[in-house]
């Protein structure tokens, strides 16, 4: 999968959240929004003129969001539509009150005896000792680490998110074994993608996830499960959403109480 498809919708809703609407980036974001299912059908001449911009206005809008030209973009879409597949499956079952409240207490009765005293020690005293701590993560978690980050900062500690084109980003390859990436990947997709990335750092590299591919344990220091079966099949697992902030939640605690009147 394009790497940066992974985060395409991030950084379309990213535009538009942060420009003005009469911008040429918030006015050709909104279009593709708009067209979301049609994506992979555009022209560019189309675009261009239901956009009022320039084709090459509509070039550096694609290369800005991670795709060398608008037939990049549009090649990535032909593929079929795996995010409205995700959301679907999920959203789309009987009894989806029941269920979910269900998935969500077993959840927590599991990630409770999961999270150990001690594992957790280990990720609050890693970060603590760390001199640059990196998170990489996309999609649902993404909000759950910022505010994570902010949290942090409360200590002395700097948290730092790279996501959308990540790739472009050159801190990642400056980091040495005295720095830690921490890849949140739930379905693991997002940290299969960026395999290549984080290979090559000297960092302790941590994993979250919920996929039992052993491939993982080729290049992070250390993959912490969520669950202890595989759940990368099954769809928008509560896991993603709800076990993650559940678990930065505790680690956050553990940080707090070991360090919290410690100002690095």
């Amino acid at each position: 999968m394009n790497i940066n498809r992974l985060s395409l919708l991030n950084s379309l809703f990213s535009i538009i959240n942060e420009n003005h609407q009469e911008s040429s980036n918030y006015v050709i974001a909104h279009y593709f929004l708009k067209h979301y299912h049609q994506l992979s059908e555009l022209n560019i001449y189309d675009v261009a003129a239901e956009c009022f911009v320039s084709r090459s206005s509509i070039r550096r809008f694609c290369k800005s969001i991670g795709f060398d030209n608008f037939l990049d973009l549009k090649t990535a879409f032909k593929e079929y539509d795996d995010k409205y597949s995700y959301y679907i499956k999920h959203s789309n079952r009987e009894n989806y009150r029941e269920t979910l409240t269900r998935e969500i207490n077993e959840m927590i009765v599991e990630l409770d005896k999961r999270m150990n005293v001690d594992e957790v020690d280990k990720i609050a005293d890693r970060i603590y000792k760390s001199k640059t701590v990196v998170f990489l993560t996309a999609g649902a978690a993404m909000s759950i680490i910022q505010e994570f980050q902010q949290s942090m900062i409360f200590h002395g500690k700097i948290i730092n998110i790279v996501s959308d084109l990540y790739t472009d980003k050159p801190l990642i390859s400056t980091l040495d074994k005295g720095d830690m990436i921490v890849t949140i990947s739930a379905m693991g997709t997002f940290a299969m993608a960026s395999r290549e990335y984080v290979s090559q750092s000297n960092a302790f590299k941590i994993l979250v996830t919920v996929n039992r591919n052993e491939e993982f344990k080729k290049w992070y220091d250390k993959v912490y499960h969520l669950s202890a079966i595989d759940r990368s099949n099954d769809g928008r697992s509560v896991y993603e959403k709800y076990g993650i902030s559940y678990m930065f939640d505790i680690i956050y605690s553990a940080y707090v109480r070991k360090y919290g009147n410690i100002k690095n």
